[in-house]
């Protein structure tokens, strides 16, 4: 089944971004406790954030469908010059493996593409293995590895990933 794609504007989508962050990183995140994972999707995904992010017009939200149940979500980033970031982008377990990420990753690029930028980029937990697989079958290189204080005490190594054309 081939995913359906919905850009949040409504108060009834931002709550569902936050309830699916705070299923999906505890899901996602196993390295981590439950408690952690729990504690960063209210640090990075709350309904506040989120709702502040769309107003600011800093960030574009979108929902992920197969069918009628909603699977993900993703945000880009239009701020960076000449470059789209996929800033977010998490799946249900059940609905990984399916192409969904693919399928976002072209769509940011097609965005780029018709507004004349060339970078897509997104940046991933260093240690995850999966996103990394992810990233280099959608042609991405690592484009480098930062440390990230996400929660205070916990600092993550972060890897962007980007993919040129031009």
């Amino acid at each position: 089944m081939k995913p359906t794609i919905k850009q949040v504007t409504k108060a009834r989508a931002v709550r569902e971004v936050a309830a699916l962050a705070r299923e999906i990183f505890v899901q996602h995140y196993t390295k981590l406790t439950p408690r952690v994972a729990a504690a960063l999707a209210e640090r990075w995904q709350s309904e506040e954030l989120t709702d502040d992010e769309l107003h600011d017009g800093a960030v574009n939200y979108f929902l992920i469908y197969l069918g009628s149940q909603a699977v993900g979500y993703f945000a880009l980033d239009l701020r960076p010059a000449g470059a789209v970031c996929i800033s977010r982008l998490f799946l249900r377990e059940g609905a990984r493996g399916r192409g969904i990420g693919r399928s976002v990753a072209a769509y940011a690029q097609k965005l780029a593409e018709g507004d004349g930028r060339s970078r897509v980029y997104l940046r991933v937990w260093a240690k995850d293995l999966k996103a990394e697989g992810f990233c280099k079958r959608c042609r991405f290189r690592k484009a480098g590895v930062e440390p990230v204080e996400v929660l205070p005490g916990v600092t993550l190594d972060i890897a962007t990933w980007e993919k040129l054309w031009r």
